[in-house]
């Protein structure tokens, strides 16, 4: 049965490195002072704004060749308005059952219900816990399953990395690593 502490973090955010982070002995230099919000940060956007104007239209600061240049600038790129849509719909599909007691599942084709304990929809014949995280900067569906997961204590939450193509472990507090090999992916399955 999975920890009654959710995971608090998504290997999309942390990124499977093992990077480290430390701070250092001068305090949080990268962190923004309010007389950097309110005075610095709005002049150095409209320094930077009147510049870039100053180039799009040649020096000349004629509004029409500004909008023209705005004009002949071509859509997003097809590929980006792709994976937008693709989050949307994620989030659209996860939104619409969020509230249900049960969720479907189309790999499984059976309907798995929500566990009230462990705040999460189970199912059964494949011991998997798993849950929608949308308290992280990414959202994404995490997985328990038993005989995997058990094997890291409080942590063992699984992703599936559609990227890569293969699974993921939270082995520590925002720390994932691949599934190690040792472990059957037969009967691991992921919602797309």
């Amino acid at each position: 049965m999975p920890p009654s502490k959710k995971s608090t973090s998504t290997h999309y955010d942390a990124g499977i490195s093992n990077r480290e982070y430390s701070s250092s002995d001068r305090g949080n230099p990268g962190k923004l002072n309010a007389f950097d919000i309110f005075v610095k940060l709005p002049i150095l956007l409209l320094v930077l704004g009147f510049l870039g104007f100053f180039a799009i239209t040649g020096g000349t600061l004629d509004m029409e060749m500004a909008k023209k240049f705005f004009n002949k600038l071509p859509e997003l790129p097809s590929f980006l308005q792709q994976y937008q849509q693709e989050n949307k719909d994620r989030q659209d599909q996860y939104e619409a059952t969020a509230v249900q007691d049960r969720y479907y599942v189309e790999k499984l084709g059976r309907y798995c219900e929500w566990d009230d304990e462990y705040e999460c929809y189970y199912d059964k014949e494949t011991d998997c816990y798993f849950w929608y995280n949308d308290t992280t900067n990414t959202h994404t569906w995490q997985y328990w399953y038993e005989g995997i997961s058990s094997d890291y204590g409080d942590y063992g939450w699984m992703e599936w990395d559609e990227e890569e193509e293969c699974w993921v472990i939270e082995k520590s507090a925002g720390e994932w690593i691949y599934l190690p090999d040792k472990y059957d992916r037969s009967y691991l399955w992921h919602i797309e």
